[in-house]
């Protein structure tokens, strides 16, 4: 019986001990960090200390458990694309530093929904954009002349000459290319511009079929978060609308930011002036906070 007891505290305290590796092993995945040293950059965990040697010319965040990395050397890298040589390449790595996809691209993004976009560079009739899965397989070879965005919600804005529409992450296009201009996907719509008889952009939002939800009228907008997005007006000033293209904040405002946990900053300009570090006259801004109704949660005050 004690040698039973003896096993099996020793099977336990085995299993507990893998659960605190695993665990710490999760922890210290979840927080790596890009970090320079000495000009090169590598990740560090929650305490600062190198978990990846700093080694990279650039490095994004982790995405996805893997992470964006720029190498170069002033001799050159060999550019599959054209069979040329570059001064930097871009390649994307796993959390033990080890490459996943080689060094091989002119600029790479972060992998979202699974897939990432990718650019040939200006020095070749091509100059396109494409997208790989994480195996670096191109779902889509180099096709589009801009992909603004990452995938959010599936979907992405491509450019096809002067024309903006939607792909999604199998390299379908999904939106046809027929918008002045696009951004991403948020809460199910995304804003998409028009030009007026002015040739001016007007814009508004559409959902995920390519219907126009909210006809373009506004001077610029956001994204929708917490399901009010702010636009401009052609008088330079904001406020936000709903899921319905409904004003429930008027355009009064001299600059807001996007709604979060229920509340949006708001700036006013003021007949202060000040000089930023470039040396250019800028007005001074009174900064408050606003909720859902436009009401103050905290009166504007005057920006440092």
């Amino acid at each position: 019986m004690t040698h039973f007891l003896l096993k099996l505290l020793l099977s336990c305290l085995a299993i507990t001990t893998a659960c605190v590796i695993v665990a710490a092993a999760q922890s210290t995945e979840q927080t790596l960090s890009p970090a320079k040293l000495d000009g090169k950059l590598g990740y560090v965990d929650s305490r600062g200390r190198f978990i990846i040697p700093p080694k990279f010319d650039e490095a994004t965040p982790f995405s996805e458990e893997v992470a964006a990395v720029k190498i170069c050397s002033k001799d050159g890298l060999p550019y599959p694309l054209t069979r040329s040589t570059v001064l930097c390449l871009w390649g994307y790595i796993d959390k033990t530093g080890a490459y996943t996809i080689a060094p091989k691209y002119i600029a790479a993004f972060p992998f979202i929904n699974g897939v990432a976009r990718y650019w040939t560079g200006p020095w070749t009739t091509i100059d396109k954009y494409g997208i790989i899965d994480k195996n670096g397989r191109e779902i889509l070879g180099p096709t589009f002349d801009s992909i603004s965005t990452d995938f959010f919600e599936g979907l992405a804005p491509f450019r096809i000459g002067d024309k903006w529409g939607y792909v999604d992450t199998k390299g379908e296009i999904v939106i046809s290319a027929r918008f002045a201009s696009a951004d991403r996907f948020s809460e199910g719509l995304a804003p998409v511009a028009e030009k007026n008889k002015y040739n001016v952009f007007i814009w508004g939002f559409i959902d995920r079929s390519g219907k126009l939800i909210i006809p373009p009228r506004f001077s610029s907008v956001g994204r929708f978060s917490e399901s009010l997005a702010k636009f401009g007006d052609f008088n330079g000033k904001y406020g936000f609308v709903d899921t319905s293209g409904k004003v429930v904040i008027k355009a009064k405002f001299d600059y807001v930011t996007d709604f979060s946990n229920g509340s949006a900053e708001v700036y006013i300009r003021t007949n202060k002036k000040y000089f930023d570090l470039h040396g250019t006259e800028q007005p001074r801004m009174k900064a408050g906070k606003i909720d859902r109704n436009g009401n103050f949660i905290s009166k504007p005050m005057l920006q440092p």
